[in-house]
């Protein structure tokens, strides 16, 4: 959002994290209470994300939304380790809930913050790894969309790399629905992509713990 109106955030990777997360919030009909901020990079986000907690007057709760992509633990230690610095948070075995993280401070004078480590807070990945897990259990064309780039790995003919495998599946996949091509939040919204699935559910309370 190119402007903040309220003292609760969320900062994400990118423009696409915004999109699905906002299509979540609004098909659940939730009031806007919140600003998403496209950080642009994990790198920025992450030092976003150390200024906003020294500055709890403007910044009441804040979340993240990140990625895991190879490394869950690596992820969780670059927050864990922002929070810790604070001195402000009780941090010590503190682990990542499989349903997302709501913390409180241990002081009055620092924001609660949320966590949630895309896929689903156990396993490397990213966004589009969630959103893939929005199609129906047996759906054919994710499968061929599997099959397909199976295929194109075994003819090394792949142009993305292996750590893009996600994007391309999901993006195969969107490509050969009615509308080809619409974003994953649009797809979201249009209901191609189902957001109450148990892990958009999973994710959706996690907002709502958050920012209700």
């Amino acid at each position: 959002m190119a402007s903040e109106k309220y003292k609760l955030k969320l900062l994400v990777e990118g423009n696409e994290d915004v999109h699905v997360v906002l299509a979540f919030w609004n098909n659940a009909k939730l009031p806007e209470t919140f600003d998403v901020i496209d950080c642009h990079s994990i790198t920025k986000l992450l030092e976003n994300l150390k200024i906003r907690l020294t500055l709890p007057q403007t910044n009441e709760r804040i979340g993240v939304v990140v990625d895991a992509d190879e490394d869950v633990s690596a992820r969780w230690d670059a927050i864990k380790d922002r929070l810790q610095a604070t001195g402000k948070y009780d941090c010590r075995n503190l682990q990542l809930p499989e349903v997302g993280l709501v913390l409180r401070p241990i002081s009055s004078d620092a924001p609660i913050v949320g966590v949630w480590v895309m896929p689903n807070n156990k396993l490397p990945g990213m966004l589009e790894d969630f959103v893939a897990t929005l199609s129906e259990p047996d759906d054919p064309l994710m499968a061929k969309a599997d099959d397909v780039l199976n295929q194109l790995e075994e003819d090394k003919i792949q142009k993305y790399k292996d750590v893009h495998r996600a994007k391309a599946k999901i993006h195969s996949y969107l490509a050969w629905q009615d509308e080809p091509g619409k974003p994953m939040g649009t797809s979201i919204t249009a209901h191609v992509l189902n957001p109450d699935s148990p892990n958009g559910v999973r994710f959706l309370e996690w907002l709502k713990r958050l920012f209700l």
